[in-house]
């Protein structure tokens, strides 16, 4: 699939030349889209006024927002970001891709191979098109926009290997980056386009497995908790060589690991899903030949969580415009008393803002945010040392009678309706039990190599509801372990 135009431009700068920061267009491309679209051709407007049309549309030029335009904010208008239409003095340009990020404007034109508008769907121009500018963006982040507009020589060089003719070919810019001044290969086996320099050094194999519990608890005999266990397996691979082979086994002392979703460089795995009776621990073989970057290799499930991490009340009654309120949290007798940072925080929506706090807790210290309209509870790296392992806090909070403004407010956390979020992260430990085995790992061609495997425990998300307030639920079926 090819381009026809790529363009950067700034949405601060006033001045019309250095608003536009780069610009570069594809004749060979334009010449195709010629031929496919024959009488549909809409020809290209000149850059300025392309990058009007875009400010126009985006919704940053004073115009644009101070007045109503029917063709651009009628609600009927069905919106296709990150794909916009321009009306031009040449005709309606389209698909226009669009990245958006601090302040600049990433845009490019893909070819449409057909007479007739297709699809989104089946213009892959569009993902190509997407892909590649997220990629310019992440290379251009740390740079200002007068730095970006004496970067246009290095980005003509990135573009002549990223995007020859208009034709993407590849949209890793990383990958891109070590051509312009690697140096020619005299190697007997062909170089891969997605590894163009070869690693010289230390070889290195780094692995993270990320485990992720997102929870909601209710505190009612009649709507169960629920919550869901999955994770993910991470490489760094620092090899000498073409194209070196890794092969691991991604085992589970816990609980079994199910759904693995692998990785496009995953030559091999053993990917079966578990019966609906097996509950035992198992292990997965995985060959894969890794990329130069950090990537994730697979995710996975565990569908066979009994207990939850921590387990908790709380509880908050509202009298006027003040809330009495207490926490209780237990540690799981399974869970490493061992935290990164182990934090409660108690947002208050539809209240104003938090005049004057009194806390108790038996761990750690309470604080308030600095908008103050969340309690913080910073339990610390650890539960009490006790056998029972259970913490309690318990505090009264003052509101004051006016709103806030500029600021979120849940429309359903009015009253006693409101909740507690939980966050933690606890090191060197999974929930499953999964850990890669260092006697299994295996590279090819065979070679020393350091490895170092991580193991980290978080929250993505884990609320708590009030048990005085009314909760939001769905109805969904009830897994095992959740009777």
């Amino acid at each position: 699939m090819s381009l026809r135009k790529i363009l950067i431009f700034s949405t601060n700068s006033k001045d019309c030349e250095r608003q536009l920061l780069f610009s570069r267009a594809f004749p060979v491309a334009e010449k195709k889209a010629k031929q496919t679209q024959d009488e549909n051709y809409v020809s290209l407007p000149s850059d300025q006024e392309l990058v009007n049309g875009l400010l126009f549309e985006l919704g940053h030029l004073v115009d644009g927002v101070e007045m109503f335009n029917p063709r651009r904010d009628s609600c009927v208008r069905v919106e296709e970001k990150p794909v916009v239409e321009v009306s031009t003095s040449t005709g309606i340009i389209w698909p226009l891709v669009v990245v958006e990020q601090k302040g600049l404007v990433y845009c490019c034109l893909p070819v449409v191979e057909a007479k007739e508008r297709p699809p989104l769907l089946q213009i892959s121009g569009v993902t190509l098109g997407f892909t590649l500018l997220c990629g310019l963006a992440d290379y251009l982040r740390q740079n200002s926009e007068n730095e970006i507009y004496q970067m246009k020589t290095d980005l003509y060089s990135i573009l002549n290997i990223a995007v020859p003719f208009g034709k993407v070919m590849d949209v890793n810019i990383d990958a891109a980056l070590p051509k312009l001044t690697c140096k020619t290969n005299l190697m007997s086996q062909k170089q891969p386009a997605w590894k163009p320099v070869l690693h010289k050094g230390k070889n290195h194999v780094y692995f993270a497995i990320t485990e992720y519990i997102k929870a909601v608890l209710y505190g009612r005999e009649n709507v169960p908790d629920v919550w869901d266990l999955y994770g993910t397996v991470s490489c760094k691979a620092e090899l000498e060589g073409v194209t070196p082979d890794i092969t691991i086994n991604i085992t589970s002392d816990g609980l079994p690991l199910d759904n693995i979703l692998i990785h496009p460089c995953v030559q091999s795995a053993d990917t079966s899903n578990l019966s609906s009776t097996d509950t035992r621990p198992n292990s997965r073989r995985i060959r894969f030949t890794p990329p130069l970057e950090m990537f994730t290799v697979c995710h996975y499930t565990v569908p066979r969580l009994q207990q939850l991490p921590v387990s908790g009340c709380y509880e908050m009654k509202l009298t006027g415009k003040t809330a009495t309120l207490s926490v209780t949290l237990q540690l799981n007798c399974i869970m490493k008393n061992a935290m990164e940072y182990c934090e409660l925080q108690i947002p208050f929506y539809n209240k104003g803002q938090i005049s004057s706090l009194e806390s108790n807790c038996t761990l750690g210290n309470t604080m308030l945010s600095p908008d103050k309209r969340i309690l913080v509870w910073n339990i610390g790296s650890k539960f009490t040392t006790k056998t029972t392992q259970n913490i309690s806090m318990e505090a009264t909070v003052n509101f004051t009678d006016g709103q806030t403004t500029n600021s979120y407010e849940d429309p359903f956390c009015k009253g006693q309706n409101s909740y507690a979020q939980l966050f933690f992260k606890v090191p060197e430990f999974t929930h499953s039990g999964c850990y890669i085995d260092p006697k299994t790992v295996q590279v090819s061609p065979n070679a020393k190599f350091k490895l170092t495997t991580v193991q980290e425990y978080m929250t993505a998300e884990y609320k708590i509801w009030n048990i005085h307030g009314d909760i939001l639920t769905s109805n969904i079926p009830i897994s095992v372990g959740q009777t």
